[in-house]
């Protein structure tokens, strides 16, 4: 099935973020294909030109989209949402990019007839915001333009130049430090340091070594460079085929994270540099992610739901629809994900210079103090503290000079209605394991303290303590709760206590 009009939504072009550079690639691949790919976004930029080069239209405008589409491949809740609203007899596939960010909501519309994402990590999300089953939603794991992005020369026994991408700076003061001790010169680049670099390809050959994540971190092994998996957020390691696996599924993302970027974990991740592994990482990398696999994975999508039964007509649902996601998404109505993230934003910059406040021995602190703690992978705070139906989550914590050895004092609570199987939390600090705890299903169950020792905490800037939740005695996906959450558990205060 070829010369499909495929309509591409996206909340922007005028930059290169892991999004855009997916539309540029999706577009081309489709019109490689014999397709027609259009680009629907509100802002344009170098990406956005460069496909216009290519022959691809691409609009700021929903009303100057030049043909009607087979099929709409919706990023973003508000650009999809308005590709519907245009076209409400067109089918739709909405694909989730992250883990957290409210434009990656799915919009609760009829005209999706598939959801998908590009990592494990994130059907944990579109479930709990659609309430299918996790496994309803696809996986279609990215991809990368082989012929874009060609593999550099052999690399030397040991590492002797690095880059550094950037779009957080939480990493870079340990791969510095790391990278020094072993004389490695470091280049940095990316938006947090202001070098924005439009042609990775070109850039990329030239490293021994790349620090990167996600879509970069593919763009890397395509390259056939040695890749530590790790930004601002965390630190999962250097990439090997033992890790691989769980690497690719997670999308070299987020999820994969298993501690904090210092400069031990970053040393211990360079040491294991092997140019034999990379080029086998890289090399499997291109067979599995080149650009006409993955753009075929799509068009099968698009089959999918072309062939799909299209439902009942029925305008007054779908205006229904319409108007509930509107009003959802109307800034007016609170709590508003986008605003509660611009109030997020605001606290932020008060604080950049300092990052988190100390957190003291013996203080509880509430689990939605945002000016403690850093969250990550939990969902949206409610009034008695934060909860979690994913896999694997964390936060973060900066410990006052000189703690320990102590405690970490952590009130949890089940979120498992009765008679759901038990659930199990391994708890790690710093990507060491904690212990290990069991929940049973029990309804309304009351929240608990535990207690974790831990060694003396000296000199370290940042504390990461990482859940990681499993059922103990089902393989399958808990459910939902009888409030049409997604089972996990609470989390309401933390304390560190000295002994």
């Amino acid at each position: 099935m070829t010369g499909l009009r495929v309509l591409i939504t996206n909340i922007t072009l005028a930059g290169r973020t892991g999004t855009e550079i997916v539309v540029r690639d999706l577009a081309l691949g489709l019109a490689r294909a014999g397709d027609r790919p259009m680009v629907y976004a509100p802002r344009s930029g170098p990406i956005a030109d460069a496909l216009r080069r290519a022959g691809i239209p691409v609009v700021n405008d929903i009303a100057a989209v030049p043909a009607t589409p087979d099929v709409i491949h919706g990023h973003h809740v508000i650009q999809t949402a308005v590709a519907l609203a245009r076209y409400p007899q067109v089918p739709a596939v909405f694909v989730c990019h992250d883990r957290e960010a409210w434009h990656d909501t799915p919009p609760r519309l009829p005209g999706v007839r598939a959801w998908a994402t590009v990592s494990d990590s994130f059907r944990t999300r579109v479930a709990a915001d659609t309430g299918l089953a996790p496994e309803a939603v696809q996986l279609v794991l990215n991809g990368v333009d082989t012929d874009r992005f060609q593999p550099g020369p052999a690399l030397p026994p040991r590492p002797r130049r690095a880059l550094a991408f950037a779009k957080n700076q939480g990493h870079l003061d340990g791969i510095r430090t790391a990278c020094a001790r072993r004389d490695i010169s470091l280049d940095v680049v990316g938006a947090a340091v202001g070098r924005i670099v439009d042609a990775p390809e070109a850039l990329l050959p030239a490293y021994d070594l790349v620090f990167a994540s996600a879509l970069t971190a593919i763009e890397s092994l395509a390259c056939l460079r040695a890749v530590v998996v790790c930004d601002g957020r965390g630190l999962a390691g250097m990439a090997d085929l033992a890790t691989y696996e769980a690497l690719r599924h997670g999308n070299f993302g987020v999820g994969t994270f298993t501690g904090p970027v210092t400069a031990g974990a970053v040393g211990a991740a360079i040491d294991r540099y092997d140019p034999v592994m990379a080029v086998a990482v890289g090399q499997r990398l291109r067979a599995e992610a080149g650009l006409t696999a993955w753009t075929d994975r799509w068009r099968a999508v698009y089959a999918g739901i072309l062939a799909s039964p299209a439902g009942p007509e029925d305008s007054e649902a779908r205006n229904l629809a319409l108007a509930v996601h509107l009003q959802t998404w109307d800034p007016a109505v609170a709590p508003s994900s986008w605003t509660a993230e611009r109030a997020s934003l605001i606290r932020t910059l008060a604080r950049l210079g300092s990052g988190l406040e100390p957190l003291d021995p013996g203080v509880s602190v509430a689990a939605t103090d945002g000016d403690r703690l850093a969250l990550t992978g939990f969902h949206t705070p409610e009034a008695w503290g934060v909860w979690s139906a994913q896999p694997t989550c964390s936060l973060r914590f900066r410990p006052a000079t000189a703690f320990g050895p102590g405690r970490i004092r952590l009130r949890l609570a089940p979120f498992l209605p009765a008679g759901s199987p038990d659930a199990r939390l391994t708890v790690t600090l710093n990507g060491q394991p904690l212990g290990e705890l069991s929940f049973p299903g029990a309804d309304g169950a009351e929240p608990r303290d535990v207690w974790f020792a831990v060694d003396a905490l000296d000199g370290v800037t940042d504390a990461w303590l990482g859940f990681h939740s499993t059922p103990c005695r089902s393989p399958v996906s808990l459910g939902l709760s009888a409030d049409g959450r997604r089972l996990g558990f609470s989390l309401i205060e933390v304390a560190i206590e000295p002994d």
